[in-house]
């Protein structure tokens, strides 16, 4: 599994060790599938350890000159809100999880595309949604409104971004229809509009 590190950014080498679970070169032994259900759990497991750990001058350097209204001294603030969150989306993935003894039994990327796509789908919406309400609690007047901010921000690439753990379903051939994209933009949208009454 993934080394977790201080953003839960993947390194290459362990990206590359990821792809390996699903496409071996000739000659070498498959490694053992593990549905993608798994391999998100594992990478967002230690989020709850991080929450008490030192923070490093690496981790801070890059996060204040990434948003420079976030300053060293927000950082502790900022690992809490980035953490908490963190673990909020890990909330998520472990219900969906309970909710099917056999989701995490399939032994083959085509299995898991298909046995499990009602729960990827799941995932993909229940996961923007969190983010959704995040988004819509944030108030630019609050004091900590540019550290909440880039906690979303960070948190929103870390799952969603081109690199993001949601694009291991590309390494399943997981398929997210242009229905299956309106369906998760209406409910988006319905989301969004319960809250502006």
């Amino acid at each position: 599994m993934p080394e977790f590190e201080e953003t839960i950014e993947l390194p290459d080498q362990d990206k590359t060790d990821l792809h390996r679970l699903y496409a071996e070169p000739d000659g070498v032994e498959a490694a053992l599938f593990h549905p993608i259900l798994q391999v998100w759990r594992e990478v967002l497991k230690p989020a709850a350890d991080e929450m008490d750990q030192k923070i490093t001058p690496n981790w801070a350097n890059r996060i204040v000159t990434s948003f420079t209204e976030v300053r060293f001294a927000d950082m502790e603030l900022y690992r809490k809100s980035y953490f908490g969150k963190l673990m909020q989306l890990a909330e998520i993935l472990d219900d969906e999880i309970a909710s099917d003894d056999d989701c995490l039994t399939y032994t083959t990327p085509e299995e898991d595309a298909l046995e499990n796509a009602h729960h990827y789908k799941n995932l993909l919406l229940n996961w923007q949604l969190a983010v959704l309400q995040w988004e819509m609690d944030w108030n630019t007047t609050d004091l900590d409104a540019a550290v909440e901010l880039a906690a979303i921000s960070e948190v929103h690439k870390m799952f969603f971004g081109a690199q993001g753990i949601t694009a291991f379903l590309d390494n399943i051939g997981f398929e997210f229809t242009d229905d299956d994209s309106q369906t998760l933009m209406m409910a988006l949208e319905e989301f969004r509009a319960r809250d502006d009454e």
